[in-house]
């Protein structure tokens, strides 16, 4: 892969004695819809924050490079945006005011917070406070927050902890769209739980079995009942009543 838009060396965490996440290396380029899969406690949090840098400097090594360099950490906010799995939207602030803190490295924006409100289906609750919203809706407040901070970066990195909890299927086709749009100008790695909607949305696909990639490939080939039985410790099998969301086509890829 020629000047990868994200590129980590021999990435690892850890935790005192234990052992989070093993050392990684990983490159991510323009166009790639990276799903990263595996059990719980696996280290697909662990890899995200690391790869977004905001894991405590004790027991972290390695080095993680955004278009080909280090980058201050405000530099760094204009290319990168990072949804945890929880994010915390408590505060007394309307869903617009929360989507307008994703400026918070760049000029502020009214078009931005809007196109980024209408991208995840929320244009018409910009003026709810966050506290009325549903579960499903917070989470889309949070990704269209990272939306809006990434609007205008002309090569964009999108990292989300499972980015589609507590959001029903018709929103998460609107949502899939939306991040596929950044994908194609930039790239995309979430985490999820689901292995038939992450082959179903990604391009490629790692898995982590321990704190460490034991598969990573195209998402159509790596995905799959054999691999999967492995990384899960549990029989998988294909099983054509499974119900994944409808999605439209793909955008075009960026060139």
């Amino acid at each position: 892969m020629t000047d990868p838009l994200l590129d980590a060396k021999q990435l690892s965490m850890r935790y005192g004695a234990t052992v989070a996440l093993h050392p990684i290396d990983l490159s991510v380029g323009v166009g790639e819809f990276v799903a990263i899969v595996g059990v719980n406690g696996c280290g697909k949090s662990t890899l995200l924050r690391a790869l977004a840098e905001v894991l405590p400097a004790a027991g972290k090594s390695g080095v993680v490079r955004l278009h080909g360099a280090s980058h201050s950490s405000r530099d760094a906010a204009r290319l990168r945006a990072f949804v945890p799995q929880r994010p915390d939207l408590a505060a007394e602030f309307t869903a617009r005011a929360v989507v307008g803190l994703g400026r918070f490295a760049s000029a502020p924006s009214t078009d931005a917070v809007e196109r980024a409100l209408h991208a995840v289906g929320l244009q018409g609750k910009g003026d709810r406070l966050v506290t009325t919203l549903s579960g499903g809706e917070r989470q889309r407040v949070a990704l269209a927050r990272a939306l809006a901070q990434l609007d205008g970066a002309e090569r964009p990195i999108l990292l989300l902890d499972e980015p589609f909890a507590g959001i029903d299927p018709a929103e998460v086709a609107r949502v899939v769209t939306a991040l596929r749009a950044v994908a194609a100008r930039g790239a995309v790695l979430c985490s999820l739980h689901d292995p038939g909607l992450a082959r179903c949305i990604a391009h490629r696909a790692l898995v982590l079995r321990e704190g460490r990639v034991v598969a990573d490939g195209p998402a159509a080939n790596i995905l799959v009942p054999t691999v999967l039985t492995k990384a899960y410790g549990h029989a998988m099998e294909e099983s054509k009543s499974w119900i994944v969301p409808s999605l439209l086509p793909e955008p075009a890829p960026f060139r």
